[in-house]
Protein backbone atom coordinates (compact mmCIF):
# COMPACT_ATOMS: atom_id res chain seq x y z
CA UNK A 1 0.00 0.00 0.00
CA UNK A 2 1.14 3.54 -0.95
CA UNK A 3 0.59 5.82 1.87
CA UNK A 4 2.68 8.64 1.22
CA UNK A 5 3.89 10.14 -1.89
CA UNK A 6 5.07 13.70 -3.52
CA UNK A 7 3.50 15.00 -6.69
CA UNK A 8 4.08 18.06 -9.08
CA UNK A 9 0.49 18.11 -9.03
CA UNK A 10 -1.04 21.92 -9.99
CA UNK A 11 -4.28 22.93 -8.07
CA UNK A 12 -7.07 24.38 -10.20
CA UNK A 13 -7.07 27.55 -7.75
CA UNK A 14 -4.00 28.77 -10.12
CA UNK A 15 -3.91 32.51 -10.68
CA UNK A 16 -4.15 31.52 -14.89
CA UNK A 17 -0.68 32.86 -15.31
CA UNK A 18 3.00 31.85 -14.44
CA UNK A 19 3.59 35.26 -12.17
CA UNK A 20 3.66 33.73 -8.59
CA UNK A 21 3.99 35.87 -5.42
CA UNK A 22 6.50 35.44 -2.97
CA UNK A 23 5.06 33.41 0.34
CA UNK A 24 4.08 35.35 3.27
CA UNK A 25 3.22 34.92 7.31
CA UNK A 26 5.11 34.70 10.44
CA UNK A 27 7.92 31.86 9.94
CA UNK A 28 6.14 29.48 12.72
CA UNK A 29 2.57 29.67 11.15
CA UNK A 30 0.97 26.85 9.89
CA UNK A 31 -2.52 27.29 8.14
CA UNK A 32 -4.53 24.17 8.19
CA UNK A 33 -7.65 23.84 6.33
CA UNK A 34 -10.04 21.46 7.20
CA UNK A 35 -14.04 20.34 7.69
CA UNK A 36 -12.82 17.67 10.86
CA UNK A 37 -11.06 19.84 13.50
CA UNK A 38 -12.55 18.24 16.48
CA UNK A 39 -10.95 14.73 14.97
CA UNK A 40 -7.95 15.34 14.16
CA UNK A 41 -7.02 18.08 16.72
CA UNK A 42 -4.85 16.20 18.96
CA UNK A 43 -3.49 14.01 16.46
CA UNK A 44 -1.86 17.07 14.60
CA UNK A 45 -0.76 18.18 18.16
CA UNK A 46 1.56 15.25 18.20
CA UNK A 47 3.58 16.09 15.19
CA UNK A 48 3.38 20.63 15.45
CA UNK A 49 1.90 21.12 18.79
CA UNK A 50 5.84 20.48 20.69
CA UNK A 51 6.80 22.21 23.39
CA UNK A 52 10.29 24.45 23.53
CA UNK A 53 11.60 25.55 27.14
CA UNK A 54 13.61 28.46 27.11
CA UNK A 55 12.73 27.58 30.22
CA UNK A 56 9.56 28.62 29.93
CA UNK A 57 7.26 27.06 27.35
CA UNK A 58 6.69 27.76 23.96
CA UNK A 59 5.15 26.73 21.27
CA UNK A 60 7.27 25.11 18.20
CA UNK A 61 4.97 25.95 15.86
CA UNK A 62 1.31 28.63 15.48
CA UNK A 63 -0.97 26.31 14.42
CA UNK A 64 -3.99 28.05 12.95
CA UNK A 65 -7.42 25.98 12.22
CA UNK A 66 -9.26 27.83 9.24
CA UNK A 67 -12.63 27.50 7.65
CA UNK A 68 -12.52 25.93 3.90
CA UNK A 69 -13.72 28.30 2.37
CA UNK A 70 -11.21 30.90 3.68
CA UNK A 71 -8.82 29.10 1.68
CA UNK A 72 -9.48 31.61 -1.14
CA UNK A 73 -7.78 34.52 0.83
CA UNK A 74 -5.01 32.90 2.12
CA UNK A 75 -3.21 31.19 -1.15
CA UNK A 76 0.17 32.72 -0.44
CA UNK A 77 0.40 31.39 3.10
CA UNK A 78 3.58 29.95 3.22
CA UNK A 79 2.64 26.66 4.94
CA UNK A 80 -0.35 25.49 4.45
CA UNK A 81 -1.69 21.61 5.35
CA UNK A 82 -4.97 20.69 4.18
CA UNK A 83 -6.87 17.85 6.12
CA UNK A 84 -9.81 16.14 5.03
CA UNK A 85 -11.77 13.14 3.23
CA UNK A 86 -11.07 12.32 -0.35
CA UNK A 87 -15.18 13.06 -0.72
CA UNK A 88 -14.27 16.63 1.10
CA UNK A 89 -15.22 19.77 -1.50
CA UNK A 90 -12.17 21.51 -0.15
CA UNK A 91 -9.88 18.62 -1.97
CA UNK A 92 -12.35 17.92 -4.35
CA UNK A 93 -12.28 21.15 -6.16
CA UNK A 94 -8.31 21.89 -6.02
CA UNK A 95 -6.86 18.66 -6.25
CA UNK A 96 -8.95 16.69 -8.44
CA UNK A 97 -6.18 13.69 -9.57
CA UNK A 98 -5.20 12.88 -6.06
CA UNK A 99 -6.08 9.63 -4.24
CA UNK A 100 -6.14 8.53 -0.38
CA UNK A 101 -5.65 4.79 -2.45
CA UNK A 102 -6.89 2.38 -0.25
CA UNK A 103 -7.04 4.00 3.33
CA UNK A 104 -4.64 7.18 3.31
CA UNK A 105 -2.04 9.35 1.70
CA UNK A 106 -0.07 12.38 2.44
CA UNK A 107 0.97 14.57 -0.36
CA UNK A 108 3.63 17.30 -0.67
CA UNK A 109 3.25 19.77 -3.24
CA UNK A 110 5.90 23.06 -3.58
CA UNK A 111 4.82 26.48 -4.62
CA UNK A 112 1.45 25.66 -5.53
CA UNK A 113 0.48 29.58 -5.03
CA UNK A 114 3.40 31.00 -4.30
CA UNK A 115 7.23 31.37 -4.37
CA UNK A 116 8.63 29.62 -1.22
CA UNK A 117 5.89 27.93 -0.23
CA UNK A 118 5.18 24.23 1.04
CA UNK A 119 1.40 22.85 0.79
CA UNK A 120 0.34 19.33 2.26
CA UNK A 121 -2.50 17.55 1.31
CA UNK A 122 -3.53 14.79 3.55
CA UNK A 123 -6.68 12.73 2.92
CA UNK A 124 -8.39 9.45 3.53
CA UNK A 125 -11.07 7.31 2.92
CA UNK A 126 -12.88 7.20 6.72
CA UNK A 127 -12.32 8.27 10.13
CA UNK A 128 -10.27 5.67 11.63
CA UNK A 129 -8.26 6.07 8.79
CA UNK A 130 -7.91 9.61 8.76
CA UNK A 131 -6.63 8.75 12.67
CA UNK A 132 -4.59 6.22 11.78
CA UNK A 133 -3.08 7.77 8.43
CA UNK A 134 -1.91 10.96 10.92
CA UNK A 135 -0.49 9.04 13.83
CA UNK A 136 2.10 7.58 10.90
CA UNK A 137 2.68 10.88 9.11
CA UNK A 138 3.10 12.90 12.44
CA UNK A 139 7.27 13.04 11.40
CA UNK A 140 6.80 14.16 7.34
CA UNK A 141 4.40 16.61 8.82
CA UNK A 142 6.94 18.16 11.29
CA UNK A 143 9.80 17.25 8.63
CA UNK A 144 8.41 19.58 6.11
CA UNK A 145 7.42 22.72 8.01
CA UNK A 146 10.07 22.66 10.24
CA UNK A 147 12.57 22.62 7.01
CA UNK A 148 10.76 25.41 5.79
CA UNK A 149 10.80 27.54 8.80
CA UNK A 150 14.68 27.22 8.85
CA UNK A 151 14.92 28.19 5.14
CA UNK A 152 12.87 30.74 5.76
CA UNK A 153 14.83 31.99 8.59
CA UNK A 154 18.12 31.40 6.65
CA UNK A 155 17.88 34.37 5.13
CA UNK A 156 17.55 36.62 8.27
CA UNK A 157 20.17 34.56 9.43
CA UNK A 158 22.68 35.83 7.33
CA UNK A 159 21.58 39.12 6.85
CA UNK A 160 24.43 40.73 7.01
CA UNK A 161 26.31 37.95 5.11
CA UNK A 162 28.75 35.53 6.03
CA UNK A 163 32.21 36.54 8.00
CA UNK A 164 34.19 34.38 4.93
CA UNK A 165 37.92 35.00 6.90
CA UNK A 166 36.44 33.56 10.03
CA UNK A 167 34.91 30.32 8.77
CA UNK A 168 37.96 30.26 6.85
CA UNK A 169 39.76 30.06 10.43
CA UNK A 170 37.05 27.78 11.43
CA UNK A 171 38.24 24.89 8.42
CA UNK A 172 41.94 24.71 10.11
CA UNK A 173 40.29 22.54 12.60
CA UNK A 174 39.11 19.88 10.10
CA UNK A 175 35.06 21.10 10.19
CA UNK A 176 33.46 24.10 8.30
CA UNK A 177 30.56 25.92 9.69
CA UNK A 178 29.00 29.14 7.94
CA UNK A 179 29.54 31.91 10.48
CA UNK A 180 27.39 34.91 10.43
CA UNK A 181 29.01 38.35 9.98
CA UNK A 182 29.56 40.34 13.59
CA UNK A 183 30.02 37.08 15.13
CA UNK A 184 33.53 36.17 17.30
CA UNK A 185 35.80 32.86 17.37
CA UNK A 186 36.95 32.07 20.96
CA UNK A 187 39.95 29.55 20.65
CA UNK A 188 41.35 29.92 23.80
CA UNK A 189 40.89 25.83 24.90
CA UNK A 190 41.56 24.79 20.97
CA UNK A 191 44.13 22.50 22.25
CA UNK A 192 41.35 20.72 23.85
CA UNK A 193 39.96 19.92 20.82
CA UNK A 194 36.92 22.60 21.90
CA UNK A 195 36.14 26.41 19.79
CA UNK A 196 33.25 28.32 20.46
CA UNK A 197 32.12 31.14 18.41
CA UNK A 198 29.51 33.71 19.43
CA UNK A 199 27.38 36.54 19.47
CA UNK A 200 25.51 39.49 21.20
CA UNK A 201 22.16 41.14 21.40
CA UNK A 202 20.83 39.07 22.17
CA UNK A 203 23.79 36.64 23.81
CA UNK A 204 24.32 32.94 21.68
CA UNK A 205 26.96 31.02 21.22
CA UNK A 206 28.00 27.87 19.34
CA UNK A 207 31.03 25.30 20.27
CA UNK A 208 32.27 22.53 18.64
CA UNK A 209 34.12 19.55 20.40
CA UNK A 210 35.95 16.84 18.75
CA UNK A 211 37.79 13.74 19.22
CA UNK A 212 40.35 12.32 16.65
CA UNK A 213 38.51 8.95 16.19
CA UNK A 214 34.95 7.59 16.61
CA UNK A 215 33.36 6.67 19.94
CA UNK A 216 31.98 3.32 20.34
CA UNK A 217 29.55 3.79 22.27
CA UNK A 218 27.13 7.53 21.86
CA UNK A 219 24.60 7.19 24.25
CA UNK A 220 22.00 9.44 25.53
CA UNK A 221 23.38 9.35 29.36
CA UNK A 222 27.62 9.24 28.32
CA UNK A 223 26.41 12.88 26.14
CA UNK A 224 24.56 14.36 28.85
CA UNK A 225 27.97 13.66 31.12
CA UNK A 226 30.02 14.64 28.33
CA UNK A 227 27.90 17.78 27.86
CA UNK A 228 28.28 18.51 31.61
CA UNK A 229 31.35 17.71 31.69
CA UNK A 230 32.92 20.28 28.36
CA UNK A 231 30.58 23.66 29.91
CA UNK A 232 31.77 23.25 33.19
CA UNK A 233 34.94 23.11 31.94
CA UNK A 234 35.32 25.55 29.64
CA UNK A 235 31.51 27.59 29.85
CA UNK A 236 31.98 28.77 33.40
CA UNK A 237 30.57 25.94 35.08
CA UNK A 238 27.25 25.51 32.79
CA UNK A 239 25.28 22.50 33.39
CA UNK A 240 21.79 21.35 32.07
CA UNK A 241 18.96 21.46 34.48
CA UNK A 242 17.46 17.79 33.90
CA UNK A 243 13.86 19.10 34.39
CA UNK A 244 13.59 20.93 31.13
CA UNK A 245 16.34 18.35 28.93
CA UNK A 246 15.48 15.57 26.99
CA UNK A 247 17.92 13.48 24.76
CA UNK A 248 17.55 10.83 22.75
CA UNK A 249 18.25 9.14 18.83
CA UNK A 250 18.09 11.71 15.76
CA UNK A 251 20.15 12.05 13.02
CA UNK A 252 22.65 14.91 11.78
CA UNK A 253 23.85 14.92 8.44
CA UNK A 254 22.66 11.74 7.92
CA UNK A 255 24.50 9.86 10.65
CA UNK A 256 22.92 8.95 14.02
CA UNK A 257 22.86 10.88 16.67
CA UNK A 258 22.01 11.69 19.95
CA UNK A 259 19.79 15.51 20.03
CA UNK A 260 19.73 17.12 23.39
CA UNK A 261 17.27 19.72 23.26
CA UNK A 262 16.57 22.01 26.86
CA UNK A 263 17.90 24.30 29.43
CA UNK A 264 21.51 25.27 30.31
CA UNK A 265 21.67 26.75 33.55
CA UNK A 266 24.72 28.68 35.48
CA UNK A 267 24.36 29.47 39.31
CA UNK A 268 27.31 31.36 39.93
CA UNK A 269 25.73 34.11 37.08
CA UNK A 270 22.17 33.41 38.12
CA UNK A 271 21.63 33.03 34.14
CA UNK A 272 20.21 30.28 31.31
CA UNK A 273 18.19 29.71 28.53
CA UNK A 274 17.34 26.79 26.04
CA UNK A 275 19.70 24.68 24.10
CA UNK A 276 20.29 22.25 21.23
CA UNK A 277 23.15 20.21 20.56
CA UNK A 278 23.72 17.00 18.44
CA UNK A 279 26.60 14.10 19.21
CA UNK A 280 27.84 11.32 16.33
CA UNK A 281 30.41 10.14 15.20
CA UNK A 282 31.32 10.56 11.44
CA UNK A 283 34.62 11.07 9.06
CA UNK A 284 36.46 8.84 11.59
CA UNK A 285 35.90 11.07 14.60
CA UNK A 286 33.68 11.92 17.14
CA UNK A 287 31.76 15.60 17.38
CA UNK A 288 29.22 17.03 19.56
CA UNK A 289 28.30 20.95 18.07
CA UNK A 290 26.35 22.47 20.56
CA UNK A 291 24.17 25.82 20.34
CA UNK A 292 23.03 27.79 23.81
CA UNK A 293 20.94 31.15 24.17
CA UNK A 294 20.59 34.17 27.03
CA UNK A 295 18.05 36.54 26.18
CA UNK A 296 15.64 37.82 28.85
CA UNK A 297 12.80 38.23 26.64
CA UNK A 298 9.27 36.36 26.08
CA UNK A 299 9.61 32.73 25.50
CA UNK A 300 8.36 33.12 21.47
CA UNK A 301 11.10 35.81 20.84
CA UNK A 302 14.07 32.96 22.70
CA UNK A 303 12.38 30.14 20.34
CA UNK A 304 12.81 32.52 16.82
CA UNK A 305 16.66 33.05 18.19
CA UNK A 306 17.20 29.34 19.00
CA UNK A 307 15.70 28.63 15.71
CA UNK A 308 18.46 30.95 14.12
CA UNK A 309 20.87 28.56 15.68
CA UNK A 310 19.70 25.78 13.87
CA UNK A 311 20.41 27.41 11.12
CA UNK A 312 23.68 27.95 11.46
CA UNK A 313 24.28 24.19 13.07
CA UNK A 314 22.87 23.23 10.01
CA UNK A 315 26.07 24.24 8.22
CA UNK A 316 28.30 22.48 10.06
CA UNK A 317 30.46 20.04 7.81
CA UNK A 318 33.34 17.72 8.80
CA UNK A 319 36.27 17.79 5.89
CA UNK A 320 37.94 14.83 4.93
CA UNK A 321 41.44 16.09 6.50
CA UNK A 322 42.44 19.13 8.55
CA UNK A 323 44.18 21.72 7.17
CA UNK A 324 46.86 21.22 9.66
CA UNK A 325 47.48 17.80 9.40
Amino acid sequence: MKRFAATAAVALLATGCNYKPSSVGRARDVLVFTEHKEVIEQELAFALGKQIFTPQPAKEFIVRYMEPAEIANRLTQHGILIVGFESDSLINSLFPDLSANDSFALYRINDVWAKNQSVLVFMARDTLSMLLGLKAARSKIHETFKYRLLQRLQAMTYGKGEDAELSEDIETYGFKLKVPKEWLLDERFAEHNFIWVHAHEPDRSIFIYWEDKERPEVSREAMLSLRDSLTARFYEGDYLDSTFTTAGPSYFRASEAIRIEGVWQNDSMIVGGPMIGFSFNEGGRFWMIDAMLFYPAPPTKKVFWLNQLEVILATFEPLKASKSD
